[in-house]
């Protein structure tokens, strides 16, 4: 029986569902929906044109206007929804324009950033290759020409066989790191047969200055050399008895070297003491065998494991060294130098100094202090009674 609250006039297949109408509809099936809601128009027609009461005329024509009047509206919202689809795919496509112009404006401002930075790297790029390229250039040039400054440097020293004027070209080449070895080299060679003394303060400072334990072995180098070059003047001047040189028994030349090893001696030995005087690097050994030292202050001095194996020392101080340490020291030779006053000693070294350089009256050291035999008596009771402590 038709439920009379939903009595439209339309036949059941064709009402909608229910929550049918509830559901967005697609174009389709609007399409299908006005094709039922026609057909059941016709129905009406048709069911009023056989009724035989005018009242069921009039009630099946009525509907059948609702009908067709319901179809119209139909078609109306298919042509809006397709309007409206349209206007979806429309908005689509212009959204889809403004993402990809965004997109290339944004890629356009990025190369309109980029591109002076790129230009300014390149240039920058070019500028440093042309400035590596120059500095090289120029160091080539500065490195040909310090090699022909180096040659006529030799030429002229060899030439002379002396020292020159043309031996203070010598200075730049210590600072040069091609020739910095080669030159330290020929300056120890200068400065230990030389017999200007202005000539060796002004090389000995720029050559072997400041004094270090890296340019220790050059400076026992250079006395060395000076002292196989000294050693024969001093033999052939010294008086035993009065204990000085006699420089009437030398020649010219002998008194030139004589004067020029007096003069820079002391200073060769402070340099050395200054060194000595500082902590030793881990694992370096101290070797002054065969050289010859005077006049210098090496108080405090760790002689530990040095060797000394023919050293000479004249007027040097040693108070308060180390000397428990040396067990090298065979020819060592010490005048004038009041070793006692040194703060350890080993047995052998004590009893080797007592023979071979034995007290006597007079002066002592760097500064020619006077020394008493109660002195060296106090000084050699004191290393003693540390042997026998020990």
């Amino acid at each position: 029986m038709p439920d009379p609250k939903r009595d439209d006039g339309l036949p059941p297949d064709v009402r909608p569902a229910a929550g049918q109408l509830s559901q967005p509809l697609d174009l389709d099936s609007i399409s299908e929906q006005m094709e039922q809601v026609r057909a059941a128009a016709t129905a009406l027609l048709d069911k009023a044109e056989s009724s035989s009461s005018v009242a069921d005329l009039a009630t099946a024509v009525e509907k059948a206007a609702g009908a067709v009047k319901l179809a119209a509206d139909v078609s109306k919202t298919r042509s809006e929804m397709a309007k409206i689809r349209e206007e979806i795919s429309r908005l689509a496509q212009e959204n889809a324009l403004v993402t990809e112009r965004g997109r290339s404006e944004r890629i356009r401002d990025y190369v309109a950033l980029l591109t002076p930075l790129i230009t300014i790297v390149t240039l920058a790029a070019t500028l440093v290759a042309q400035n590596w390229q120059f500095l090289k250039s120029e160091q080539n040039k500065r490195e040909e020409a310090l090699d022909s400054q180096w040659r006529d440097s030799i030429k002229a020293i060899s030439a002379s066989g002396a020292l020159s004027p043309g031996v203070v070209a010598l200075q730049p080449f210590l600072r040069s790191p091609k020739y910095h070895d080669q030159a330290k080299d020929l300056a120890v060679n200068l400065l230990a047969s030389g017999s200007d003394v202005g000539f060796f303060a002004s090389l000995f400072g720029a050559a072997l200055t400041p004094a270090t334990w890296s340019n220790l072995d050059l400076l026992l180098r250079l006395d060395r050399a000076l002292s196989a070059r000294t050693n024969p003047v001093y033999t052939k001047s010294f008086d035993p008895r009065k204990e000085t040189n006699n420089v009437k028994l030398l020649t010219k030349g002998e008194v030139a070297t004589f004067n020029y090893d007096q003069a820079v001696s002391p200073i060769i030995s402070a340099a050395v003491g200054s060194v000595l005087k500082t902590s030793r690097p881990p694992g370096v050994t101290v070797d002054l065998s065969g050289t010859s030292f005077n006049e210098a202050d090496w108080d405090g001095i760790d002689f530990d494991g040095a060797s000394l194996e023919r050293t000479n020392l004249y007027w040097i101080s040693l108070k308060d060294a180390e000397l428990k340490g040396v067990t090298r020291f065979a020819g060592m030779y010490l005048y004038r130098t009041a070793w006692w006053e040194a703060k350890s000693i080993n047995r052998p070294l004590l009893e080797y100094l007592k023979q071979n350089s034995p007290f006597k009256a007079g002066a002592y050291g760097p500064r020619h202090q006077l020394t008493s035999q109660r002195q060296y008596d106090d000084g050699v009771r004191r290393l003693t009674s540390q042997l026998t402590s020990g």
